[in-house]
């Protein structure tokens, strides 16, 4: 045999054999310590007008202090760190299921805009309303140790608020939901339709950060907002596995003028001297319209959410 030959001959020979050999799957990974260490809660929300469901282009007669038509254009908010608390007052946070699409960190999108009828505009066709997450487990395990409230903020913390929405993370990455780097995002964004003749109808709630100090708008700030509007919610009577948290359109604005709104901006932008605020703010928000800051501590004048 040609001396030429034998290198090819033996690399054929090495590869035969190595294919006779059986291939060994990877070992699978070892679980996560947490995943064993934690147990799964998931909160369920609802939004509705009164007793009736909150639809994309439905409209829902005498909301408001002037008994108002409305139609829903778009239905839509923030929460963050959420807890559950026990009977012996104790809080546990929930640890958010990093999902890459309604949670990140501690903060979590409820959409309940289908893109449908009148939501079309800025609206997308997928829906949220539910914050899934995982608390230690035992955690509940005792008779007083069952959860009987639950707390969260409605809006999103200064730490995530000011950022590029064009490269922040889902669900912090939907330009309907952000004012600038400087303002930050909209914490809740209910547009309406009214009978408000001096706005052609068009009333919107965008709760968001104001008194925000930066050089520009696509600035972020350095420092927290002067007036920040962050709802801190508390509902006693929680239990996880058997309640819903409801957000109520209707007893938000129930103190409100909905016939009525200054042009600029059409409805409550959030600003100190908006005068649509000036009563959704205290009675809806529970929130000092001058300050950014529950009126009192905990805003337990708040009447935007309730348990079922």
């Amino acid at each position: 045999m040609h001396l030429r030959l034998l290198a090819p001959l033996a690399l054929i020979s090495l590869l035969a054999l190595a294919a006779c050999q059986p291939v060994q799957a990877p070992a699978p990974a070892e679980p996560a310590a947490v995943q064993a260490d934690t147990q799964p809660v998931m909160i369920n929300f609802a939004m509705k007008v009164g007793d009736q469901e909150a639809k994309c282009g439905a409209t829902y007669e005498g909301v408001g202090a002037s008994g108002s038509p409305v139609t829903l254009n778009d239905l839509r908010f923030y929460v963050s760190n959420v807890r559950l608390v026990n009977a012996k007052g104790e809080e546990t946070p929930v640890a958010l299921d990093q999902d890459g699409l309604w949670q990140v960190e501690n903060v979590a999108l409820l959409d309940f805009e289908d893109g449908s009828a009148t939501c079309a505009d800025t609206g997308t066709p997928d829906m949220n309303m539910s914050v899934r997450g995982v608390v230690p487990a035992q955690t509940f395990v005792c008779p007083e140790c069952e959860p009987t409230a639950v707390l969260f903020d409605l809006g999103v913390p200064f730490a995530l608020n000011h950022q590029d929405v064009t490269v922040a993370p889902s669900p912090l990455n939907i330009p309907a939901m952000w004012w600038n780097w400087q303002g930050g995002y909209k914490f809740v964004r209910i547009d309406l339709k009214t009978d408000a003749a001096a706005t052609e109808g068009a009333w919107f709630i965008h709760l968001g950060s104001t008194g925000c100090q930066a050089p520009d708008k696509n600035t972020p700030p350095a420092e927290p907002c002067a007036r920040p509007n962050v709802v801190s919610v508390r509902l006693d009577g929680f239990d996880v596995a058997k309640n819903t948290i409801v957000a109520d359109i209707a007893s938000l604005l129930a103190d409100v003028n909905l016939s009525e709104s200054t042009p600029q901006p059409a409805g409550c932008m959030s600003g100190p001297d908006d005068p649509d605020c000036a009563a959704l703010f205290p009675a809806g928000f529970g929130l000092e319209i001058a300050t950014g800051a529950c009126a009192e501590a905990g805003c337990p004048a708040q009447r935007f959410f309730r348990v079922e």
